[in-house]
């Protein structure tokens, strides 16, 4: 038996979607990002709203292969696809994207892109020193918040960035919470469902509710263990 709340998690995206459109018709800002390197406390402390972007489906896929190679991973094929094609509601109310150089592929996959929006491109650090690669990595965030405050027309204070830091940190605390409970055996979870919640609380405007769900749900799901209800075949 499913706890309750997970069907909320499944809707979120639908939600999410819905949540932005209002927004920027208000006039607050969207910003794409691609990876999890990419600071949304940054992004939160500029007030705008920070979604995620990575393709996952595979009907954008054709369309990405007319532009890139057929060898590229799908992830990438499927996240330039839905730019293509002009079929993902959060990269179309994106002001600007904010993407990282994990790979080479993503890296040619970035510079396509800014043809459709402004792309902010963070180096991520290519050496094992901890002291250089440090330094560079706080050089490309001081950059990112340069970007935001040019593009947003805003300044990011210490006092906003402090309170979006403790911010995500909670939500972190929230998610890491609901990942411990596959310590279990059976887990209470299916990997599917976890996943599944992860994923969609990227799309959700309201980040105080969604911290509120996860840990109603981690009671929930914590609650049902001792009985034995709620979990998945061992």
């Amino acid at each position: 038996m499913k706890p309750q709340l997970l069907e909320k998690f499944e809707k979120m995206r639908e939600q999410g979607m819905m949540d932005i459109k209002e927004a920027k018709a208000k006039g607050t800002k969207v910003v794409g990002m691609y990876c999890a390197y990419s600071p949304q406390e940054l992004v939160l402390a500029a007030g705008a709203f920070p979604v995620t972007l990575c393709g996952t489906k595979n009907e954008p896929i054709a369309a990405a292969e007319k532009v890139l190679p057929r060898n590229l991973c799908p992830l990438i094929k499927s996240s330039y696809g839905f730019a293509a094609t002009d079929t993902c509601p959060f990269f179309y109310f994106s002001y600007l994207i904010i993407a990282e150089t994990t790979c080479d592929g993503k890296k040619k996959m970035y510079e396509l892109l800014s043809e459709y929006k402004p792309m902010h491109i963070l180096q991520l650090p290519q050496v094992q020193d901890e002291a250089s690669a440090k330094e560079m990595w706080l050089g490309e965030i001081r950059k990112t918040k340069e970007r935001l405050e040019k593009e947003l027309g805003v300044t990011i204070t210490e006092e906003k960035l402090r309170a979006a830091i403790k911010l995500v940190n909670r939500e972190r605390a929230a998610v890491k919470k609901l990942y411990d409970l596959a310590k279990a055996n059976p887990a209470p979870l299916s990997g599917m469902d976890v996943l599944t919640i992860v994923w969609n609380r990227g799309f959700y405007v309201n980040r105080e509710e969604a911290i509120k769900m996860l840990e109603e749900l981690t009671a929930e799901v914590e609650a049902a263990m001792p009985a034995g209800t709620g979990g998945v075949p061992q």
